[in-house]
């Protein structure tokens, strides 16, 4: 099997390293299979800019949004703007856990391209959504994804 990827525009190249920090320990994790239980240990790699990226909710909110979406009718659920919902970190790095692929590499291309690249075990593998979210939690731009080209 020939391995997929996620193409990334580096918006900032200082913060290339950082994305690339936290993608080696997912790996290395994820190969292992040692993700611990509590996700607390994986704030260490995003700094404030990154974080700000995630939804950090309550519960008493996430009731709210469930009960908001459970009342709109079903065409309108995926198109209502104020029903969208950006990732969480914790479903983020649940997502890496679960899902069946290898991370292999997140490398830069040339100067202003980067590569995410992984293996997948099956289909459907879960999905590249957790690997868009934290390419964009460290501001890059995805401009292409093997998954969408099926």
């Amino acid at each position: 099997m020939t391995p997929l990827a996620v193409e990334f525009e580096i918006t900032n190249p200082t913060r290339f390293e950082p994305l690339q920090r936290v993608f080696d320990a997912l790996r290395d994790v994820k190969a292992t299979d040692a993700f611990a239980e509590d996700h607390s240990a994986w704030l260490q790699y995003f700094d404030y800019p990154a974080r700000c990226y995630f939804s950090w909710t309550s519960e008493a909110e996430n009731e709210l949004h469930w009960q908001r979406w459970q009342a709109t009718p079903v065409p309108q659920r995926w198109t209502d703007p104020s029903l969208q919902r950006g990732w969480d970190f914790e479903s983020m790095i649940e997502a890496f856990r679960n899902g069946e692929y290898d991370l292999i590499a997140c490398e830069r291309i040339d100067e202003t391209t980067g590569r995410l690249t992984f293996q997948e075990h099956s289909f459907p593998f879960g999905g590249t959504g957790c690997m868009r979210a934290l390419i964009e939690s460290f501001g890059h731009r995805v401009t292409r994804d093997w998954e969408d080209e099926g």
